[in-house]
């Protein structure tokens, strides 16, 4: 077994920020829109017609999963913050909300088919628990997805978001590239792929083995 610890909220971050994720899908620019249906599009073909045993990490207020779950399929929402999966699970129905922090996620080794987790990772310090958790849970495979960066950033800068932050989200503690976030989670998963969806990056992670003893 992977030792566990809890990650918590990234410093900054509100213990109760019920509706703030609703501000990026409901968004008017016409090019945040396309890109944000181009990166839905990526994931739910990773995700597939029949994800078996789902899990999100991260859930959220549901709005990426409810996009992404194939119809009439139940999923598992893990969330740190209660608000938020309550109101995922108004959302989606059949959700099952799990509350709990993404660095101890209380469920048995290998539990789950399919487990997603859109960005999240980028909100974490440090993310690295939670790597190692979603590799454990996970029996087929694990999507991942996070802001592809310099690119993410410059893409608000181009819009005038976040200007005095050179672009960077004010909750984002974390910087990915293809390259760093395959080897997070190459550390734990046996094949990992990775593709550019800008401005961000999809990976799909898979165990090929059975754990050894004391190992995912």
């Amino acid at each position: 077994m992977t030792d566990t610890r809890p990650i918590g909220l990234a410093p900054g971050a509100a213990e109760e920020a019920t509706g703030q994720d609703a501000k990026k899908y409901s968004s008017t620019n016409p090019l945040v829109r396309t890109l944000i249906g181009r990166w839905l599009e990526a994931v739910t073909a990773a995700v597939g017609d029949d994800p078996g045993v789902h899990a999100d990490l991260g859930v959220g207020e549901g709005l990426s999963l409810e996009r992404v779950l194939p119809a009439g399929h139940r999923a598992v929402g893990l969330e740190y913050r209660f608000g938020k999966v309550a109101a995922a699970r108004e959302r989606i129905p059949g959700l099952l909300p799990v509350v709990c922090d993404g660095g101890m996620v209380p469920v048995r080794d290998r539990m789950f088919d399919t487990v997603t987790c859109l960005e999240v990772l980028e909100h974490l310090d440090p993310f690295e628990p939670a790597v190692a958790e979603l590799a454990r849970i996970t029996r087929g495979r694990c999507i991942v997805s996070v802001p592809y960066e310099p690119w993410f950033r410059l893409g608000n800068l181009g819009r005038g978001k976040n200007v005095t932050r050179i672009g960077n989200d004010p909750e984002h503690v974390q910087q990915f590239r293809q390259s760093t976030l395959k080897r997070a989670l190459g550390r734990h998963f046996d094949e990992v792929e990775t593709r550019a969806v800008f401005p961000w990056i999809v990976a799909v992670a898979r165990h090929t083995s059975s754990p050894r003893p004391g190992q995912n």
